[in-house]
C-alpha cells in the first residue's frame, strides 16, 4: 500500500523514500528491444532462406525424347532452340538462361557449333 506524507496520522511516523532506478530500467528496457528486434530479423532472413529453398531453384529441362545436344544451323537462335526442345509451361528466358549457362556463351551461337541441351 503506498502512503503520501498527508495520510500519516502519526506525528514520529517516518516516510522512508527509495530511489527509483529510471537509468537502469532504460537500459534494460533498450536491451529487451534490441533482443526482439534481433529475433525479428532472423525470423526474416529465415523466412526468406526457407521461400527461396522451396521455390523449387530447377534449371528447365528438355523436352522428354529430345537429344543431348544439338549442332547449330545457320539462322538458329538460342531463342529458336528454346521453343524446339523446352517442354511446354517452361518460360522460354529461363530455358535460354540455361542454354547459355550450360554451354557458357558468350554471344549469338555460330553455325556449326554444337550446343548441349539441358536434361
Amino acid at each position: 500500500m503506498a502512503l503520501r506524507e498527508h495520510d500519516l496520522t502519526e506525528p514520529r511516523a517516518v516516510l522512508y523514500r527509495f530511489p527509483i532506478d529510471r537509468a537502469g530500467a532504460r537500459v534494460r528496457r533498450s536491451a529487451m528491444l534490441a533482443r526482439r528486434r534481433r529475433a525479428l530479423a532472423a525470423l526474416v532472413v529465415a523466412a526468406v532462406v526457407a521461400g527461396t529453398l522451396l521455390a523449387g531453384g530447377t534449371a528447365p529441362a528438355s523436352r522428354p525424347g529430345a537429344p543431348r545436344a544439338v549442332v547449330v544451323d545457320a539462322g538458329d537462335t538460342l531463342w529458336g532452340i528454346a521453343d524446339r526442345y523446352a517442354p511446354p509451361g517452361i518460360d522460354k528466358r529461363a530455358y535460354v538462361d540455361a542454354l547459355v549457362g550450360l554451354n557458357d556463351l558468350a554471344g549469338v551461337p555460330r553455325a556449326g557449333q554444337r550446343i548441349v541441351l539441358p536434361r
